[in-house]
């Protein structure tokens, strides 16, 4: 289903800089959404979340760029590639918008949906990184010169937008099928309807609490849509066609683990994490070769960093841990917050293929809100297991988790002072790209100073104090 190279983010010569050979006018809606789900999901294993993993204390840079990372040392240069080709440009976010047009045009209401859903992903995971992005005149180019320049559109705004699509997609994938509509080139459920609704609820849940500190109500939208998301790990929206070529089309951990061996490894601390909490994921997480824990062993190796290592869009995980939170913090609703945490560290567990018998010690030990006297102690407990439970498969949620609510509570990389970074605390947000700020200056600029800054210290509006 993919060509080599489908999720190698290098940049090409253009011959006209507003035409992408890769969108060809007259390509097929089948022809068209392999590209737009595995670009989605490569970005969410990419370099976003390898960078997360540093700054969140999962990885340890051993040198080059990943030691600077780990220093909080970031340029504009860090993430053009992500912006240029993983969203915008040739990126998923181009992509899902071609769709969205051409399924509107052919009158084709699944690819419609779906393909509101990847933008409402894409558009997630670029508010979340950088706060104001483009998104309302990002994809106008053709429409005119006063295009070629997108303005920024408000975090605010991104987060309204991402759930309009969410409740768009509904909309569209609640339609009686129409012939021709997506098959076997949905590469996550096989143009099943009823699945992909159940991800547009999970990650509206995702997305509503994303903004506890803005919105009073967040936590009973969240539970307002839960209960037609997931029922269980089998109804995730999981990617398993990573690696039929090898490294070229690996997964994005198990590709960067081959390609730059042990530039990164494990960060001591998050073994010893673990090991203090008797966590059966070790092996499965982690291995150690004599003197560094590896996060990646070999194509075949541990569960997250394989060439064929399975990534989902949002987890059934993840999901029950919205859940507990929002129970907990929104409806003060102690037992239901610990049943829905007892779920999903079972879930995780089965996910990734351990035992009943070799979790169950652990799911009594941590899915436990027993013995913490306050909802911020019970919190606290909800996030850490949140901390180690996507690990692998959701690492720009839990620097989103560390952002609006402090936990897990970790010690800043003391060598983490520096010029982009003067106070020296975990990274809130990235640069933006230099990409970006050459192409459409006045709109960079404008976006910055409304923001009050973009140094790695200044807090975006979603998740201010």
């Amino acid at each position: 289903m993919f060509v080599a190279g489908i999720f190698v983010t290098t940049s090409c010569e253009f011959g006209d800089i507003n035409v992408d050979p890769n969108n060809i006018a007259s390509a097929q809606l089948k022809d068209q959404l392999p590209n737009a789900i595995g670009q989605t999901v490569f970005n969410v294993g990419a370099s976003n979340a390898r960078s997360v993993g540093l700054i969140m204390q999962h990885y340890f840079g051993n040198e080059a760029q990943q030691q600077e990372m780990m220093n909080y040392v970031f340029s504009s240069n860090t993430f053009n590639n992500l912006w240029s080709f993983g969203l915008y440009g040739a990126g998923a976010m181009s992509s899902s918008f071609v769709l969205i047009n051409q399924a509107i045009e052919e009158e084709q209401p699944y690819y419609l949906g779906i393909a509101k859903i990847l933008m409402a992903v894409n558009l997630g995971m670029a508010t979340q990184s950088w706060g104001d992005v483009p998104y309302s005149q990002a994809f106008l180019g053709t429409e005119g010169e006063e295009f070629f320049q997108p303005e920024f559109d408000t975090q605010e705004s991104c987060y309204n937008s991402i759930q309009q699509l969410l409740d768009e997609a509904i909309v569209e994938l609640n339609k009686a099928a129409v012939a021709g509509g997506p098959g076997s080139d949905d590469l996550i459920y096989s143009g099943d309807a009823a699945s992909w609704i159940q991800t547009a609820n999970a990650l509206k849940a995702r997305y509503y609490m994303h903004l506890v500190k803005r919105d009073g109500q967040a936590y009973s939208k969240a539970l307002g849509v839960l209960g037609n998301a997931y029922t269980g790990n089998g109804d995730e929206s999981m990617f398993t066609s990573f690696g039929s070529q090898g490294a070229n089309d690996a997964n994005p951990y198990g590709q960067f683990g081959a390609q730059r061996p042990n530039t990164l490894t494990i960060l001591p601390q998050f073994n010893e994490w673990m090991e203090n909490n008797a966590d059966p994921r070790i092996p499965y997480f982690m291995a150690y070769d004599g003197n560094n824990w590896l996060y990646y062993t070999s194509p075949e190796g541990l569960f997250w960093s394989s060439y064929t290592s399975p990534l989902p869009i949002i987890s059934y995980t993840e999901q029950k841990l919205l859940e507990a939170e929002a129970l907990l913090m929104g409806d003060n609703n102690v037992a239901g917050a610990e049943t829905a945490l007892q779920d999903a560290i079972i879930a995780n567990m089965n996910q990734i293929g351990i035992a009943e018998a070799d979790y169950a010690a652990y799911v009594a030990a941590r899915g436990n809100l027993q013995g913490l006297t306050s909802n911020e102690e019970r919190l606290e407990r909800i996030i850490e297991e949140k901390y180690v439970a996507l690990y692998g498969q959701g690492m720009v949620e839990i620097w989103t988790d560390y952002r609006r609510t402090g936990y897990p509570v970790l010690t800043p990389n003391p060598d983490g002072v520096n010029g982009v970074n003067p106070s020296g605390v975990i990274p809130r947000r990235w640069i933006y790209p230099n990409d970006e700020k050459f192409s459409n200056t006045a709109n960079v600029d404008a976006a910055i100073a409304r923001q009050g800054g973009e140094l790695l210290d200044d807090d975006m509006w979603a998740f201010a104090d």
